[in-house]
């Protein structure tokens, strides 16, 4: 005799009882929880390694291609598990949008120490100033010791210094942009007086500016990248 129903076949014959268990086929949700999960870690770990000047390509593309991957298969099953969909959406928003917020702040504490350094080496002539074309000594580039290129991102560094105590520097703090030729000028005024300099003490006097610390200025040229830029800690 058969006995059928959704959950179960029994057999029965001459006294012997044999069942056998038909269950619906579950998906297995550890593994996507585990790639749903591992990849907004990657992603996040990327946008941190960004901010401190520690990013990678490759790892920048596999976290990118992996998060895609378990992206879509959670939109797939969003019914089962929709709360995975909710994190990776929050962390997607989070890995864009918030390292131009406060990349600014962040490059400025992590390389301080070091662009003081610059100017301790300017303030006792070990830095020499390098001369124009026609030799003139009163060209205001300086070269950017190669142990600080990190925390400069130019070749050269521009420094005047019109007394004792009034000397006024410029970091650039920010790669160029990738196929932009028109370049952009972003980074921190040094000001030995506390004061932001005139257009006729300094050449980069003329950009939008906000103070960061008792001696130094944010600029840029791009006035777009500056209403987004240091919103946290300067005035």
């Amino acid at each position: 005799m058969y006995l059928l129903n959704s959950n179960k076949i029994s057999y029965e014959r001459e006294g012997y009882s044999i069942t056998s268990s038909v269950n619906k086929k579950k998906p297995n949700i550890n593994i996507h929880l585990f790639l749903g999960l591992g990849t907004c870690i990657l992603i996040l770990s990327n946008t941190v390694f960004k901010l401190l000047d520690n990013s990678s390509l490759i790892f920048a593309f596999i976290s990118y291609v992996l998060f895609a991957v378990s992206f879509i298969y959670s939109i797939i099953t969003f019914s089962k598990i929709w709360w995975l969909s909710i994190i990776q959406i929050i962390t997607l928003f989070v890995a864009i949008y918030l390292p131009q917020y406060i990349r600014t702040e962040v490059n400025f504490y992590l390389y301080k120490e070091d662009r003081e350094e610059i100017i301790r080496m300017l303030e006792s002539g070990e830095l020499k100033k390098e001369a124009d074309r026609y030799g003139n000594k009163g060209y205001k580039w300086y070269y950017t010791p190669p142990q600080y290129m990190g925390s400069v991102k130019s070749q050269m560094i521009m420094a005047t210094r019109h007394s004792e105590d009034k000397l006024y520097v410029f970091f650039q703090s920010s790669e160029q942009p990738w196929l932009d030729f028109r370049g952009l000028q972003e980074g921190f005024i040094y000001s030995s007086t506390g004061q932001y300099p005139t257009a006729r003490e300094f050449n980069y006097s003329h950009y939008e500016y906000k103070k960061i610390d008792e001696h130094w200025y944010f600029v840029s040229d791009d006035s777009e990248r500056f209403k987004k830029s240091c919103l946290l800690l300067c005035n």
